[in-house]
């Protein structure tokens, strides 16, 4: 998969995410103590939570196709040499 795929993907993911923080801690801010910063911080992370599971996407794709890039070495390696 692209880097590029795979952070899309958990960007979308991180919206959903933030989406449904943000709509559970308005919920529960306006049947408890009413809404505060409480609140701002919950629709925060529906911009704060895409970027970091976009971010988090590129670096796990790197890191898979870093050992990808590493397991044919080795294997290139142990077939060459029998």
């Amino acid at each position: 998969m692209k880097n590029r795929a795979l952070a899309k993907w958990m960007s979308v993911a991180g919206l959903l995410l933030g989406l449904f923080y943000a709509a559970g801690g308005l919920i529960i801010d306006l049947f408890t103590i009413g809404l505060n910063l409480g609140t701002v911080m919950a629709f925060g992370a529906m911009i704060a939570l895409p970027v970091l599971f976009g971010a988090f996407g590129v670096i796990v794709d790197f890191v898979i196709k870093l050992v990808m890039l590493i397991k044919k070495k080795v294997t290139d390696v142990i077939y060459k040499k029998s």
